[in-house]
């Protein structure tokens, strides 16, 4: 009796493909791009990609791999973290829990978000879901923007944001309605931008895969970070009796909205020629 394959001989090349991306990124400094202050990593890029052309168990696989890479880093293969060289000399399982489980949870699920929002037969809540996705892409994108305008160097030589930006963040009179702005102004466009046909629901699905997979992968990195690790004394000194939810904040900074936005247009660019290059199948959507 004939099996059904995992997956067929072009997705299987792309999966070396994303795979070898991984590997490049991980073992050297391409996968960290420096902008002023600001630092892009790159490897959750390939898991989007992934995710958008294998589905959940090819978002997995990738994600699977760069956690294990992420983990040698801890070891100082590839790219060393510093981070990550202390917690696998307080508890190495735990080391490898908290950086392969949440890539490989972020592959899985961004999987399943790019079949759910490609299959969306309802056109306004597809225009809805694309506003509410580009309200925290365009806060991103302003927060991102304002960091690079706003920073300054310190004793160390480390970019840092400056008083002013720090102030400004801090008084939330000031910040909150911005936010707010930003984020509604952001929606309205992205609203638009679909209704209008602008954008088809293959380059939004695509787009909201990406950035989903730079944001899940904060938050599953992060919450995994203060769980498994939180009451050592190594976290207590970072945490500084901070707030958990300001501690990580100020911890993950401007830099993870930075890879949400460049994840989300790279994958937007990527996905629909994957598309076009016939290495995924085509199914109608409601926006077509």
């Amino acid at each position: 009796m004939k099996t059904k394959k995992l997956f067929n001989t072009r997705q299987l090349v792309l999966l070396g493909l994303m795979t070898a991306l991984v590997l490049i990124f991980s073992l050297t400094p391409i996968g960290s791009i420096p902008i002023g202050p600001l630092s892009i990593t790159l490897n959750v890029i390939p898991v989007a990609i992934a995710a958008i052309a294998l589905g959940p168990v090819g978002g997995a696989v990738i994600g699977g791999v760069f956690g294990l890479f992420s983990f040698l880093q801890c070891f100082g293969v590839g790219v060393p973290s510093g981070m990550g060289a202390v917690l696998a000399e307080i508890n190495p399982f735990l080391a490898f829990v908290q950086r392969f489980i949440p890539r490989l949870l972020d592959g899985l699920l961004v999987g399943f978000i790019f079949r759910a929002v490609s299959s969306i037969k309802s056109v306004r809540g597809y225009y809805i879901i694309t506003g509410i996705v580009s309200a925290g892409f365009g806060f991103a994108l302003y927060m991102s923007g304002m960091l690079l305008l706003n920073f300054e160097t310190n004793e160390s030589g480390k970019s840092v944001m400056s008083v002013s930006m720090t102030d400004f963040i801090d008084t939330p009179s000031l910040f909150i309605p911005t936010c707010i702005f930003v984020a509604g102004l952001s929606f309205g466009v992205g609203f638009l931008l679909v209704s209008s046909k602008k954008l088809s629901q293959k380059q939004v699905a695509c787009a909201i895969t990406g950035f989903c997979t730079a944001l899940l992968n904060t938050i599953f990195f992060m919450t995994a970070l203060v769980a498994l690790f939180g009451d050592t004394e190594y976290m207590q000194n970072l945490i500084a009796g901070r707030n958990i939810l300001m501690f990580i904040i100020a911890f993950v900074g401007v830099n993870a909205l930075f890879e949400m936005m460049t994840t989300t247009i790279i994958t937007a660019a990527v996905g629909p020629a994957l598309f076009k290059a016939k290495m995924i199948p085509e199914k109608k959507t409601a926006a077509e």
